[in-house]
């Protein structure tokens, strides 16, 4: 009878440890992922930065999709400027781009399933007489900064090419005057904001 006793005092005891060893175990692991998940929450916190970008055309707000178009071209022409603010009322710098999505010029139509958004800078830029200038003031848009996304079209009466002066110039009246109520020249994009790399 006394071995039973000593025996059944023993398991006991056994039991006795592993409870406690089981608490402590239990104990530890808690303060471990409590202090896990309380630094895992304050580097995720520490990293937020408040984001706000707009776009607007003559101080209304507009989607990231622009389009700037010009209904009538001729040699000698006034200089046309259009833009599209890109304003910063957040508290993180972004990183500004375009992409050019469609081009018309007269009849002809470019767009960016053929195209880069370079290749179509480059064109508008150097193909014709006229001469289509499309870029952001910066690429780098700071807090509390307005940034501007512009479309520049010059066509000098004398741009030091005359045959492609004559050429295109006699194209734009034909096509003007066989579709008055369409543009000569359309240009859509879409001008994107990437937030900062935080890191």
């Amino acid at each position: 009878m006394k071995e039973r006793v000593k025996e059944l005092f023993n398991k006991i005891k056994k039991i006795r440890y592993f409870l406690i060893f089981g608490i402590v175990l239990l104990s530890i692991n808690g303060y471990a992922w409590f202090i896990y998940i309380t630094r895992v929450d304050t580097s995720i916190t520490a990293q937020i930065r408040s984001w706000n970008v707009m776009f607007q055309v003559h101080d209304n707000n507009i989607a990231s999709e622009v389009t700037f178009s010009v209904g009538e071209m001729y040699p000698g022409m006034n200089d046309v400027t259009e833009s599209a603010s890109i304003v910063n009322t957040g508290a993180t710098a972004g990183d500004a781009y375009f992409v050019i999505k469609r081009v018309q010029i007269f009849d002809a139509v470019y767009t960016s399933d053929t195209y880069t958004t370079t290749q179509l800078v480059n064109m508008l830029k150097n193909n014709y007489p006229f001469s289509i200038d499309v870029y952001l003031t910066s690429e780098h848009v700071l807090p509390g900064h307005t940034e501007m996304f512009v479309f520049d079209i010059t066509w000098p009466y004398e741009s030091g090419r005359d045959e492609d002066d004559t050429y295109w110039g006699n194209y734009a009246y034909t096509y003007t005057n066989q579709h008055s109520l369409s543009n000569c020249i359309s240009i859509q994009a879409e001008i994107r904001v990437d937030q900062e790399n935080l890191d």
